[in-house]
């Protein structure tokens, strides 16, 4: 036992390694680990479980190994920031898991409390990243996924650029004019050399190409605040008129859409805007058609209509049928699941 423990370390670092090394083949074990919980669904006992709790290790795995590669890279961020992002991106990838796992031990009643923890939570954290912290825009997904294919060049580059802790380990200063100058030791192989001087990275890369702070005007602000507000808002309405009834569905259009009116109304000129924030006010414009598939216009209006298409399609397109029948059985309990005013 002391053996496997003391060789945990080495394990570790060997991974780390192995993912630095190649980050293709890590993202391909993802994406097959990501597959592997929609075919567990429905079929295994308490599958639906099971299937939440393989997705969102899949997602914490992307995470874990971005971070990996961020570090290899040497990407940064200011800290605060980061771990605020980072416990933000744990809680969204687990939260379906824990609703999931509280509602099979303790009901509907130990769900809603679990709801309401980490609507509270999450609002409260975006919250300082706004106005605290100065971020542009919420982002969803908090973290996003490391583009691996942008700095998969950088990484076998071999990072030329030194840090001056590496530095002395391959090369050394003349006394009188103080050039660097690579050890013969340390060079790499004739095909492979650049000839060109050995140059000191002084500062990290960031992840993101835009490291500055975006003075938000004050109507971007109230903006921003309807949007991060809206999950406890909608929560609150949902206590007060119920889960069956229409308005907290239009409470929370309501706010989406003033929310995008704002910004798009606001004084700030489109080509002003960081590509971030036309990312995410992109996102948020394509993301209301998911109130077509939210209670209760799901239930009134779009169930019959989606199981139809989804019929017609299993019908008449061959091959399809494997896909389009699994959908329909299991599209009620993921519109239930996953569809919530407050997921976005």
């Amino acid at each position: 036992m002391t053996s496997v423990l003391l060789s945990l370390p080495e394990l570790y670092n060997s991974y780390k390694a192995w993912v630095s090394k190649n980050p293709q083949t890590a993202s391909d074990y993802e994406t097959s680990a990501k597959w592997i919980s929609y075919f567990i669904a429905g079929r295994i006992n308490n599958s639906h479980t099971v299937s939440e709790l393989v997705y969102c290790l899949s997602n914490l795995l992307i995470l874990f190994n971005d971070r990996i590669i961020k570090d290899n890279l040497h990407l940064k961020s200011p800290k605060a920031v980061e771990k605020i992002k980072l416990w933000l991106a744990i809680v969204e990838y687990s939260e379906v898991f824990c609703e999931l796992s509280v509602q099979k031990f303790w009901g509907n009643t130990g769900k809603w409390i679990v709801i309401v923890a980490i609507q509270v939570f999450k609002c409260v954290a975006r919250f300082l990243l706004i106005y605290k912290h100065k971020e542009a825009i919420a982002e969803n997904p908090t973290i996003p996924p490391l583009d691996r294919a942008k700095f998969a060049k950088q990484n076998s580059a071999g990072n030329q650029d030194l840090s001056r802790s590496e530095l002395g380990s391959v090369s050394f200063n003349l006394k009188r004019s103080g050039r660097v100058v690579r050890k013969v030791e340390s060079s790499p192989p004739l095909i492979w050399r650049t000839w060109k001087p050995v140059e000191i990275q002084k500062r990290p890369l960031y992840e993101n190409d835009e490291v500055q702070i975006e003075n938000l005007t004050r109507q971007q602000l109230v903006a921003e605040a309807i949007y991060l507000a809206k999950p406890i808002i909608h929560l609150l309405s949902l206590g007060v008129f119920g889960t069956k009834t229409w308005k907290p569905w239009m409470i929370s259009l309501a706010l989406d859409l003033a929310s995008l009116q704002l910004y798009k109304s606001s004084r700030t000129s489109l080509t002003s805007r960081s590509k971030k924030q036309q990312l995410q006010l992109s996102k948020r414009t394509v993301l209301l058609l998911l109130y077509l598939i939210r209670s209760p216009f799901y239930e009134k209006h779009s169930k019959n209509k989606i199981n139809a298409f989804l019929m017609a399609l299993s019908n008449n397109v061959p091959l399809i049928k494997i896909i389009c029948l699994p959908l329909i059985q299991y599209l009620p309990f993921w519109q239930s699941n996953y569809f919530y005013m407050w997921s976005s």
